[in-house]
């Protein structure tokens, strides 16, 4: 139980950070973690507050889907093509 109420508080932080980048005009992509324009990502807004956000370039590369729960919004993102770590000898 402990890993799920740490896991609540970052999720928190992440959002209280999120919507600070966000009145700015830049926000941090969940999967990758960089910053951009706020333009250039895909946003889920709820009731106001930043729930999700994910930038250009790994949605070009992954399929996100986004699903409502009984918690809230599940997102699950899947590489489209393969992940290559290193060359083979």
């Amino acid at each position: 139980m402990g890993a799920l109420m740490e896991a609540d508080a970052l999720h928190r932080a992440w959002i209280a950070q999120a919507q600070a980048d966000a009145e700015r005009g830049i926000l941090e992509c969940r999967m990758c973690r960089t910053h951009g324009p706020l333009d250039e990502a895909m946003s889920v807004w709820r009731n106001g507050v930043l729930v999700f956000a994910v930038c250009a370039r790994c949605c070009s590369s992954h399929e996100v889907v986004l699903r409502p729960t009984e918690r809230g919004t599940e997102v699950r993102g899947r590489r489209v093509g393969p992940l290559i770590i290193g060359a083979l000898r």
